[in-house]
């Protein structure tokens, strides 16, 4: 495979990414509304779960969530995570 072969095949893995988590936090919210119940995640809940679709990156979660303006909360037994409403 030559370099712009490589390029390409990345591009579409890039975009495939940002497919995949779009469509998994399609049914998601960064804040609280109603209907929506409380469901924290690590990045490795989240990649966890995308896992079987494509193997993603913590740095790739990472900059999707801080783009779409999710935070983070601490957890009682002191775990960092997502705060994250899922659509019930």
């Amino acid at each position: 495979m030559n370099h712009n072969e490589t390029e390409r095949q990345q591009d579409r893995n890039e975009q495939f990414a940002q497919q995949l988590l779009d469509s998994y936090f399609l049914f998601r919210s960064p804040l609280p509304k109603t209907g929506y119940i409380q469901e924290n995640k690590t990045s490795l809940q989240i990649m966890d779960d995308l896992m079987p679709m494509l193997t993603l990156s913590t740095e790739t979660i990472v900059a999707y969530m801080t783009d779409h303006d999710y935070s983070t909360t601490t957890e009682q037994d002191g775990s960092v995570v997502w705060a994250i409403w899922r659509q019930v």
